[in-house]
C-alpha cells in the first residue's frame, strides 16, 4: 500500500510540536453539488440490473384536417420514441491512517471522524465532475474560441433553449474565470436588468458554487467544469430541466459491515483493520452514472479557459 498517514510521515505537518496546531485548516476545495440541478430517474439497489432504460416519446403531433370527403382515411400518425439508458458504475477512495497519529489525537486534530466525512464529501466532487463531463457533451454550442465569455454568449445559449421549446427555468454552469468573465461584461450592461446575487437564504439551500440568478437563470460556478479545444477554453453550459440525468444505487443495506455515509446517502463505508504494523482504514464506494437526458435541453458553452 502507500499514502497512509502516519505520525513520522504527515504528521510532521498534522502533529506539530507547538500547542497551537489543536485545529485542522480545512483548505480551500470547491464543494459545489450538482445533484440538485440534475434528474434522478432510478434507484438501482436492489433492482436486478446495472443498467436503467427510460422509454422517450414524442408525443408533438399536432392533428391535421381530415379527408373532406369524409370517407377516405386518415392514416395512422408515426410515434417517434426511443429510450434513455443509464448504467451506474463504482466509485471508491479509501485513506489509511497509523496506530500512533490516532491514539496521539486530540480535539480537533485528523482522525477517523473526520476522514468519514471526508468520503461522504468525496461522492459530491466525483458527481459535479461526472455532471460536468456530460455538460460538454450537447450538440449545441455557443461561444467563441479563445475568447472570453460576454454576456452576448449567454443570451445565445439563452437563445438556443427558447427556440428549441425548452421549458425554462433553467440553470447555467460555467468555471470560474467564465464567471468572472461573465461579471466583467455584466459592468457595461445598461438598463433595468440586474444580476440578483444569492442572499444567505438562498445559499442555505442551494449550498456552494450557487453564484446568483440573472434573466431568470441560475448560475453556478465550479471548476469541474471540463477543458475544451486541447485546454484553450471552457465548456460550461446551460440547460433546461433534463437535460443531464442519473441513476444511483443505494447500497448500504445489502453490503455487510458497511455503513452508509451520511444516512440514506448512496455512499457506504467500511473499516479495515491491519493490525501489524497497526493501521486503520477507511474505504468508501459508490454506484452512481450520470448522462445526458435529452440533448436539445442544453447547451454547450465554450469560451477561453
Amino acid at each position: 500500500m502507500a499514502n497512509e498517514i502516519t505520525y513520522t510521515g504527515q504528521g510532521g505537518d498534522l502533529r506539530a510540536s507547538e500547542i497551537l496546531n489543536a485545529a485542522i485548516w480545512d483548505l480551500i476545495y470547491d464543494r459545489t453539488d450538482l445533484r440538485q440541478i440534475c434528474l434522478k430517474v432510478a434507484d438501482l439497489g436492489g433492482s436486478g440490473s446495472s443498467t436503467s432504460k427510460t422509454a422517450q416519446v414524442d408525443f408533438g403531433n399536432a392533428m391535421g384536417a381530415a379527408n373532406a370527403d369524409e370517407t377516405t382515411a386518415a392514416g395512422n400518425t408515426t410515434l417517434s420514441s426511443g429510450n434513455l439508458s443509464l448504467s451506474v458504475a463504482q466509485q471508491i477512495i479509501a485513506y489509511e491512517i497509523s496506530d500512533l497519529l490516532s491514539v496521539t489525537g486530540g480535539p480537533g486534530n485528523l482522525g477517523m471522524a473526520d476522514l468519514a466525512r471526508a468520503v461522504a464529501e468525496s461522492y459530491v466532487l466525483r458527481f459535479t465532475q461526472m455532471a460536468c463531463e456530460a455538460g460538454d457533451g450537447f450538440s449545441s454550442t455557443v461561444g467563441t474560441t479563445t475568447v472570453d465569455l460576454t454576456m452576448d454568449d449567454i443570451y445565445s445559449a439563452i437563445f438556443t433553449l427558447e427556440q428549441a421549446v425548452v421549458p425554462g427555468p433553467y440553470n447555467c454552469v460555467l468555471s470560474p474565470t467564465q464567471f468572472t468573465d461573465l461579471q466583467e461584461s455584466l459592468r457595461s450592461e445598461g438598463g433595468a436588468l440586474q444580476f440578483h446575487a444569492p442572499t444567505a437564504e438562498m445559499l442555505a439551500a442551494k449550498g456552494p458554487g450557487f453564484k446568483g440568478s440573472f434573466l431568470g437563470v441560475d448560475f453556478w460556478a465550479s471548476n469541474q467544469v471540463q477543458d475544451a479545444n486541447g485546454g484553450a477554453d471552457s465548456a460550461g453550459w446551460m440547460q433546461g430541466a433534463g437535460a443531464i440525468a442519473y441513476v444511483e444505487a443505494s447500497a448500504a443495506g445489502a453490503m455487510a459491515g458497511s455503513v452508509a455515509a451520511p444516512s440514506m446517502s448512496p455512499v457506504y463505508a467500511e473499516f479495515d483493520r491491519v493490525a501489524d504494523p497497526g493501521l486503520s482504514r477507511i474505504v468508501a464506494h459508490a454506484f452512481v452514472g450520470v448522462g445526458i437526458g435529452e440533448d436539445a435541453r442544453g447547451v454547450s458553452i465554450i469560451t477561453d479557459k
